[in-house]
């Protein structure tokens, strides 16, 4: 049996270092203001320079229109979206060199609407999160949304990138710092609750204890082995260890990375069977380190002793039956005779 691996952000999403520069988009709104060297220039007439606190002007905010461009006077439209914030300086500089004097150009971000991140669910206060410079990773926004409303072992992390969706429990983000990835402009981040557990069937001692059926991890993972534990163990008198089942739901991905031909199935999450023996001692190694999922089914059959023992007593039963008619049916034919 091969082990299926976890699900984490840092596999599905190997690139987790922030961009190393900023870079304005379509939406975003900047200051810019211009300096000259001296009074008498474009922005900085020789009568009001008295009245100015210095040889510079601020322009009206301006807003990258869906072009990419803004607005400077005397400079034009300046192409803008998907550029740093130096390079747009130095765009405007060029364009007015030959017109101000020794100009010199400051732009700064003044709203931002393009490097955004929509954090959803359940968090305190959910909403639309602008991105800083120096990136950001999964639990600062958590944070800067209120928090999870729930237990982090409650509370799964659905991240959506690039028409992809990853989905972890936000215990396994806490205690490993590896899933706790920078975060891209646009991605999507929904909190959802969910206690995890699985369903245990079959030959165990708690369906023969009469125990619930469900059971919840308790924990951030869980083991197969310690899953047939908090069942009570297989029953010795009813269980094959040859025969331990855990049925799931596999993403293609996964299944596809494991050798498995999918192409006969539609859908992208595949119903799969993991099959181990636990007669066989490494069997023991492959259930400590199978993780299980939440909504896993384990399924522990019965030995097929089992099956012949229930035929014999279903026979014992019907011939204890007939017996007990005829015998019934001579005490009653008996006591027929004797009466008469």
């Amino acid at each position: 049996m091969s082990q299926p691996n976890l699900i984490t952000f840092q596999g599905q999403f190997p690139d987790k270092r922030p961009k190393p520069e900023q870079v304005a988009g379509v939406g975003d709104v900047l200051n810019v203001s211009i300096f000259e060297a001296a009074p008498g220039g474009l922005f900085t007439p020789a009568t009001a320079a008295g009245a100015r606190p210095g040889n510079f002007v601020d322009l009206p905010a301006q807003a990258i229109d869906q072009k990419g461009n803004i607005y400077v006077p005397y400079a034009g439209e300046i192409p803008s979206a998907g550029r740093t914030l130096p390079d747009i300086q130095q765009a405007i500089v060029a364009r007015l060199r030959n017109r101000a004097i020794e100009p010199q150009v400051v732009v700064s971000l003044n709203q931002q609407h393009s490097s955004v991140v929509s954090v959803l669910g359940d968090v305190n206060t959910p909403g639309v999160l602008a991105l800083n410079s120096v990136g950001e990773r999964l639990l600062a926004l958590v944070a800067r949304a209120g928090g999870p409303k729930y237990e982090a072992i409650e509370s799964y992390v659905t991240l959506q990138r690039d028409g992809r969706k990853v989905k972890v429990n936000l215990a396994r983000v806490v205690h490993d710092p590896r899933e706790n990835i920078f975060i891209r402009p646009n991605d999507v981040i929904f909190l959802t609750r969910e206690s995890p557990s699985f369903t245990a069937l079959g030959a165990l001692n708690q369906n023969v204890f009469g125990f619930n059926s469900e059971i919840p991890f308790d924990t951030e993972t869980l083991t197969l082995a310690q899953a047939i534990g908090k069942a009570g163990g297989l029953n010795d008198n009813q269980s094959d260890p040859a025969e331990v089942f855990v049925y799931r739901y596999q993403s293609r991905d996964l299944l596809q990375k494991m050798g498995v031909d999918t192409t006969r199935f539609t859908y992208d999450r595949i119903p799969t069977i993991y099959h181990i023996n636990l007669r066989d001692p490494s069997g023991y190694l492959l259930a400590a380190g199978f993780q299980m999922q939440t909504k896993d089914v384990m399924f522990v059959a019965n030995a097929k002793v089992v099956d012949y023992y229930k035929l014999l007593t279903l026979i014992n039963n019907t011939a204890s039956t007939v017996g007990n008619t005829a015998a019934t049916a001579t005490a009653v034919n008996t006591a027929v005779k004797t009466r008469w």
